[in-house]
């Protein structure tokens, strides 16, 4: 079998693996699946039981279907399959970086409308991407950052509501939490790069070391700022309150809502995995309210996420249950 030329895995010998791979490997291995790595610093392995096996990288296997893969990767593809099963997705435009981004902008403006978000139609977690931008100056600006992450971009218009994000595996499983920014306040003497960094140390016992982590200055937490008026070397007004990221990932909290979820946003997420293929997938969702239908308070589907959705912020929310979904990504690949 091939299998004898990788590194077989027990818990003695797991070295740096970590996150999702980790725990992954520390449930099959709990099931009496062997488990092999196939290069001693990837995080690629073969989950082997019987005459059945598994590759697996974080979280894509191979089980996962490449098309269904490539669609949802883009955003301007996925926004088309989504539109066609009939759910609810903000309009948009997309543009090239050959085209002329004064025309776009203008046509974006006259037939969607401030506020806008420009997002690079390849790019993931949240690079490139600004959101709530309100005048045509901003508009140009952002533009131009999307383009540096991909040649494609799209603008889209700003639906105001909370970012939810459903977790769901195609053996039924599923997890939804609420995914809220970190913020920083004011006190009209700091800069906002400084703000950030007071924020870290003063919750050093919460941010990095707890449910928390630590607020990064990046590219993204730039745009989050621009989309405010702001720059890093800002002197916030005292007691303004500005967010600086879209979620968890980034520093802010993730709360589970998982019993709250409207029956309807996980149907979306069940057809979703089953039409594209994908045994576990991340929907994006903004929304008033995940208790209700999206059609009562403008709630779209902004993003699907399915080729390394994160599994792991769910074992581990800011507030509320803990939900393990990969005992079911794993049972279901074995199924």
């Amino acid at each position: 079998m091939f299998t004898k030329y990788f590194i077989k895995l027990s818990t003695t010998n797991i070295k740096d693996l970590k996150g999702s791979s980790f725990q992954i490997l520390k449930y099959a291995l709990s099931r009496d699946i062997e488990v092999y790595r196939v290069f001693s610093d990837k995080r690629i392995l073969v989950l082997k039981k019987d005459s059945k096996q598994v590759w697996i990288d974080t979280s894509l296997t191979s089980k996962t279907n490449p098309v269904g893969m490539r669609i949802a990767r883009n955003k301007h593809l996925s926004k088309k399959f989504l539109k066609k099963l009939g759910y609810p997705v903000a309009p948009s435009i997309n543009m090239q970086s050959n085209d002329d981004c004064t025309q776009i902008s203008n046509q974006a403006i006259s037939e969607i409308g401030f506020p806008l978000v420009v997002k690079p139609l390849r790019a993931a977690e949240g690079k490139g991407i600004t959101t709530n931008i309100n005048n045509k100056d901003l508009l140009l600006n952002s533009i131009q950052s999307a383009l540096k992450f991909d040649k494609k971009i799209m603008i889209e218009k700003h639906i105001a509501g909370d970012y939810y994000r459903i977790t769901y595996v195609a053996d039924g499983a599923y997890a939804v939490t609420k995914n809220l920014p970190a913020y920083i306040t004011g006190n009209n003497s700091n800069t906002i790069r400084e703000l950030i960094s007071i924020e870290n140390i003063n919750n050093k016992e919460r941010r990095g070391r707890g449910k928390l982590k630590k607020i990064k200055i990046s590219e993204k937490t730039e745009r989050f700022l621009a989309s405010a008026g702001y720059t890093f070397d800002s002197i916030l007004p005292k007691n303004i309150k500005i967010p600086l990221c879209f979620s968890g990932f980034d520093g802010g909290e993730y709360i589970n809502v998982t019993k709250k979820a409207h029956p309807y946003f996980i149907e979306i997420s069940k057809q979703i995995s089953e039409s594209l293929g994908l045994p576990i997938v991340g929907i994006d969702i903004v929304s008033q309210a995940i208790n209700i239908h999206p059609k009562l308070n403008n709630g779209v589907i902004i993003e699907i996420n399915g080729t390394y959705p994160d599994i792991l912020f769910h074992n581990k929310p800011t507030y509320g249950e803990a939900t393990s979904l990969i005992p079911n990504l794993i049972d279901y690949l074995f199924s």
